[in-house]
């Protein structure tokens, strides 16, 4: 009997659409055990879906009035030194913001991982990433010895760290707000890239997605490079083009990787390795069930196998990460083309004329 086996999730978890107010709600970082604890008030009531919603809203809104009334003239605060140390100031922030939440979410990636029970150990680290569903809900029935270890990621630290990231999201617009008051128009790619990234992460975060933590690690070292870049060019430090060139490539190879990861998610049964096998694959008619329901095509996963995700919004959180990160990739590549290639400078050169005669 093989381990691991890639076929449709299940029909059901596709056409269910996902509702905050029916699923479990988030569980709060463990109090004393991280830098700080947040309350679980808080925590909860940040992850309401009126709060990316609204934010991003406001925030496309805000862009496009002040894209409409840009005539590339730089406002008067930015000619200002207090503007210019806030730039290095929150270049500065972000960067070592990022650096922190990479190392955090690399360690508890770390402690999450159980090599010990082979290739299904790992995939199960990676896919029930929370206790009640590594070892189903009731844990007080489970024999102490197998809650010992690493009891899944989200404890060890995605519950913290993504959370914290999540919320830097909205923090994030003041990029935007730093090239509007330069003169300067926010370009498709800027007000997409933050207002999908907002209501991206909160999708991952509420519903406690198994991938969310590809978009944490990643998307964290990337932005502690990117930001580095940032802090140096505004300090008037040369840097060298090509790395800016590298940077762009990171970025794109980001969401190519993240998001290939992410859209794995959907298509893994492996038989698991814990109190899972005892508490559920015992039913296996359930789990064959399971396995059928999610076989449109006639791809069969054996008995006992269960599916990597835990319900239709883990589900429908992936969709929302993928179906986001498709036209961002387009927009970056477009992007690269423009800015680093001879046909893509051809193609700017020619616009800039063009506009120039327009304004004559």
């Amino acid at each position: 009997m093989s381990s691991l086996r890639l076929a449709l999730p299940p029909n059901s978890w596709i056409t269910a659409l996902p509702s905050p107010s029916l699923a479990s709600p988030a569980t709060p970082p463990a109090p004393g055990v991280y830098p700080f604890s947040i309350s679980e008030s808080l925590y909860t009531s940040l992850l309401n879906p009126a709060v990316p919603l609204t934010i991003a809203a406001v925030y496309a809104t805000v862009v496009h009035a002040f894209n409409s009334r840009c005539d590339g003239t730089p406002y008067r605060v930015s000619k200002t030194r207090a503007f210019k140390s806030f730039v290095i100031a929150h270049n500065l922030f972000l960067a070592i913001y990022s650096l922190w939440t990479f190392v955090g979410m690399c360690m508890a990636v770390h402690r999450s991982i159980v090599t010990t029970r082979g290739v299904s150990g790992v995939v199960e680290s990676l896919c029930k990433i929370r206790p009640e569903t590594r070892f189903g809900t009731d844990l007080t029935q489970l024999p102490e010895n197998l809650l010992q270890g690493p009891v899944g990621m989200w404890e060890e630290g995605l519950a913290f760290y993504g959370w914290l990231f999540y919320l830097s999201k909205f923090y994030e617009v003041i990029d935007t707000a730093i090239i509007i008051a330069k003169g300067k128009k926010s370009s498709l790619l800027q007000t997409y890239h933050h207002a999908g990234a907002m209501i991206c992460m909160w999708a991952g975060i509420r519903f406690m997605s198994p991938p969310i933590w590809l978009f944490c690690v990643f998307n964290s070292l990337i932005h502690t490079l990117m930001y580095t870049y940032y802090t140096l060019s505004t300090l008037h430090i040369h840097v060298p083009n090509a790395l800016k060139r590298s940077l762009t490539s990171l970025q794109i190879t980001q969401f190519i990787v993240g998001g290939s990861g992410a859209a794995i998610h959907l298509f893994i049964y492996f038989t698991p390795t814990t109190a899972t096998t005892i508490l559920n694959a015992a039913s296996s008619a359930n789990a064959g069930e399971m396995m059928k329901n999610g076989s449109s095509v006639g791809m069969h996963s054996e008995p006992g196998m269960v599916f990597c995700l835990s319900g239709p919004e883990e589900v429908w959180a992936v969709l929302a990460n993928c179906f986001y990160l498709t036209p961002l990739t387009y927009l970056f590549v477009s992007f690269f083309v423009d800015s680093y290639t001879k046909k893509g400078k051809a193609r700017r050169a020619s616009r800039a004329a063009a506009l120039a005669a327009k304004q004559r």
